[in-house]
């Protein structure tokens, strides 16, 4: 008997769009939805993410014929369902929030829908319901909440009973250190669940905020010298309240103050890399996030060549997937999207990434 001594092939990482980012497109109508797939198709990215309240029509109960259409387009482009965007509104009625019974009522609907789309897995916006710890107020809602993970656990018999994986979007300020982690590991360690999991956001890597939230500062009546020393102190990880206090000896003006505090540059995160090894095996999404892009290819904001080795070093093959926030101008969002998707694979063929 002949024995096959080829090694296995490793999983490797799986390109995706978020049409999220045609928003500026698709409000003006420059694009549609199979236009925005073409789009992705054309670039050479497979897996297509959508925000089911703005992609399908009259949603969460489409058409049969728009189903039998959306099938077709991924056959027409050769590209995959990728995931769809959770919403749920914890606030709906007044005076109080909804019952976890009630928002698993959310997670049901979108895990059918999800099913009914090819969709394997939801990107959960966390519930906004107000953490545990009162300290924690200014993460919300990226932290701990009882009452979120009660509605994650009412919902996951439906999410296993539909095959849809459902991954908490980890944004920033999410601390990859911070009880939210911790809690959520408890979590899929005492259910044994497969269908629960993260879907990381490389806003979380942030080193520094986007050129065009600069100019907008400067144009609301920043001045650019105190708005490059609070990037300057972001950097340096002073923290928001000796960065605040830095800018009122500046004589900081309204503007200057609330983005040198934790509404403003604080509401982004510098995470090492590092730390995302012992969360990928429990993420079935991943959001390339990006606000710019140079002509060298290179992200300004958001250093891709640092948390992409260690992706890639876990063996995650789910999909990574392009997530364009910048301006919204009509076509901009393809010709950004091709740029980073060009990064990405760039980065994925440098000789010290092992696959």
């Amino acid at each position: 008997m002949t024995i096959d001594s080829t090694p296995a092939a490793k999983p490797e990482l799986k390109l995706g769009v978020e049409l999220y980012g045609y928003t500026g497109d698709f409000q003006a109508g420059t694009m549609s939805v199979e236009d925005c797939i073409a789009d992705i198709s054309d670039m050479g990215a497979e897996g297509i993410s959508i925000i089911g309240e703005s992609h399908v029509p009259n949603f969460p109960n489409p058409p049969d014929k728009w189903v039998e259409q959306w099938f077709g387009w991924m056959e027409k482009y050769k590209t995959r369902p990728a995931s769809m965007v959770n919403f749920v509104d914890t606030l709906i009625y007044k005076g109080r929030y909804t019952t976890p019974l009630e928002g698993a009522q959310h997670f049901i609907r979108d895990c059918k829908l999800a099913n009914r789309l090819g969709i394997k897995a939801l990107r959960a916006s966390w519930p906004p319901y107000p953490p545990d710890d009162p300290a924690d107020a200014n993460l919300a809602p990226y932290a701990w909440s009882t009452p979120a993970i009660q509605t994650i656990e009412k919902a996951l018999p439906y999410a296993e009973k539909y095959d849809v994986r459902i991954g908490v979007e980890l944004h920033s300020p999410t601390d990859l250190k911070s009880k939210l982690i911790d809690k959520c590991m408890d979590f899929i360690t005492r259910t044994n669940t497969k269908h629960f999991g993260f879907c990381p956001d490389m806003s979380i890597f942030t080193k520094r905020p986007p050129e065009s939230m600069v100019m907008e500062l400067i144009r609301d009546g920043g001045r650019e010298n105190i708005i490059r020393h609070i990037i300057q102190a972001y950097q340096n990880n002073l923290g928001p309240d000796k960065t605040v206090d830095e800018v009122k000896k500046m004589n900081g003006n309204e503007v200057e103050l609330e983005f040198a505090g934790i509404g403003g540059i604080y509401h982004y995160c510098w995470n090492e890399p590092r730390e995302l090894a012992k969360i990928l095996p429990y993420s079935y999404h991943f959001h390339a996030k990006f606000w710019d892009m140079t002509d060298d290819l290179c992200d300004p904001c958001i250093p891709y060549e640092d948390v992409i080795p260690v992706i890639v070093s876990t063996g995650y093959d789910w999909y990574f997937s392009s997530e364009y926030e910048g301006p919204r101008n009509i076509f901009e969002a393809s010709k950004s999207i091709r740029k980073q998707q060009l990064m990405i694979r760039r980065l994925l063929e440098t000789p010290c990434i092992s696959r």
